[in-house]
């Protein structure tokens, strides 16, 4: 393919990827989950510490009120994602507008629980269902996001405001302006809890986890859609785009989801929900399953070329850091590593759901991935040395599928170097041999 047609390619893919990552509405979400990372780390740490395998470490911090400690850590944390990401995407979506994040973050926060169904106990007081304030309330917390949000921008750009006087102080003035826009995100969002008493869901909070949020965890947990998707992903790697950030511009809310209520059940000690996930695809895709291509470059290569990548490339890709590997090889537009490069990922991903699913391997916790994790100690934190060994295995393969590819790569480098060798070999000879004839005729006169 030559430079004008990868040009074009380039061009065109880039039109529909830059419609999604510039769209307000995919920002504000995945801003706001980014925002929110922070706290799921905190939660994710509590849980691992909750059931480390380590005998005597249950007694220990059950006796000393570490346990109780965690557990309170993991509800406010883990089992309270889907308030926090409803504050967090509000804010983010609002940022996107040019509005005041922290009053529509609260806005959201108080129309959030005010469609939470809430019972009252013996004593007379209210009592809110933590059911809906953790992983299965999360797509939830980002439709009364999303919508309290839109409501309130849009009736103060229709000018659905209270004006004060230029007199009065900016903040008392904008503290106005938001009353009426505040009041009917509360009104409409209270009319709709009301109205979902009185269907046979109860709640919109079950009505979207049996209409959205079951139906797109299915299409998460679907091993030939993640296939499909990450092989996808590659073909954008390929043409020099992020494949992972787009993926993920798409996908995020629903691996999120299925990933806080993987963490729940693991905080709990209860059975794990799902296979898949983020934390599954960040767990056996590290470095674009081309770890074992830089380990080939740093330990096999003849070519000075590729071994000085290896050098390079491979403490960075051992942490999860792909780009040096990706853009200093080439791997972009480079067609001799087309087949390893853009279907390896499908393998590990594969084959990792087929060990997990006949019980070989544990499912992951669900640990929200962290940048710079190193792979072993990364597959540990998942809950167990097994998934840790499983990623040795896939490395190992790698090697084994990156190996012809790269050895015809190589042995055509080493021929180059070669002969760039002997030619300048051969010019600094016939340099010497002038030399040498030049001074003997110098001697000679």
């Amino acid at each position: 393919m030559n430079i004008k047609n990868n040009n074009t390619l380039i061009k065109n893919v880039n039109k529909y990827v830059n419609k999604i990552q510039r769209s307000q509405f995919v920002n504000g979400i995945t801003g706001g989950m980014m925002a929110a990372m922070p706290i799921t780390i905190l939660g994710a740490f509590a849980a691992l510490f909750l059931h480390l395998p380590i005998d005597g470490y249950k007694e220990f911090i059950a006796s000393s009120g570490i346990e109780t400690a965690l557990k309170l850590i993991v509800t406010f944390t883990t089992n309270f994602l889907a308030v926090i990401f409803c504050v967090s995407i509000a804010g983010s979506y609002a940022k996107q507008h040019d509005e005041d994040p922290l009053f529509c973050a609260i806005l959201a926060f108080i129309c959030f629980f005010i469609v939470t169904p809430m019972t009252i106990s013996s004593g007379s007081v209210p009592v809110i269902n933590m059911k809906w304030l953790g992983g299965f309330g999360i797509f939830t917390g980002i439709v009364v996001s999303i919508v309290s949000t839109r409501l309130y921008i849009y009736l103060r750009l229709k000018g659905f405001t209270i004006k004060m006087p230029s007199s009065v102080p900016p903040v008392v003035s904008d503290s106005f302006s938001s009353l009426i826009p505040g009041f009917a995100s509360i009104i409409f969002f209270t009319a709709v809890s009301v109205i979902f008493k009185f269907t046979s869901f109860g709640s919109i909070h079950q009505f979207v986890y049996s209409f959205l949020q079951i139906p797109l965890e299915g299409v998460g947990g679907n091993i030939v859609s993640i296939i499909i998707l990450w092989t996808f992903a590659q073909l954008l790697w390929f043409v020099g785009i992020h494949g992972t950030l787009v993926i993920y511009s798409v996908v995020l809310p629903i691996f999120t989801a299925m990933d806080a209520t993987q963490l729940s059940a693991y905080a709990a000690g209860t059975a794990l929900p799902h296979i898949t996930g983020r934390a599954f695809v960040s767990t056996y895709t590290m470095s674009a399953s081309a770890i074992g291509f830089t380990l080939l470059m740093m330990f096999a290569s003849k070519s000075q070329r590729y071994k000085k990548m290896g050098k390079l490339t491979t403490i960075p890709a051992l942490f999860g850091i792909s780009e040096p590997l990706v853009f200093g090889t080439p791997l972009v537009f480079n067609f001799r590593f087309f087949i390893p490069f853009i279907f390896l990922n499908a393998v590990c991903l594969a084959i990792a759901y087929f060990v997990t699913y006949i019980g070989l391997v544990p499912r992951v916790a669900g640990i929200t991935p962290m940048a710079g994790m190193p792979i072993i100690l990364n597959g540990i934190m998942e809950g167990s040395w097994k998934i840790a060994v499983l990623q040795v295995f896939l490395v190992l393969l790698q090697i084994v599928c990156w190996y012809p590819f790269f050895r015809k790569a190589d042995n055509e480098s080493y021929r180059e170097e070669c002969e760039d060798a002997k030619k300048e070999q051969n010019e600094d000879s016939i340099s010497d041999m002038e030399s040498s004839r030049l001074t003997k005729v110098n001697e000679g006169e």
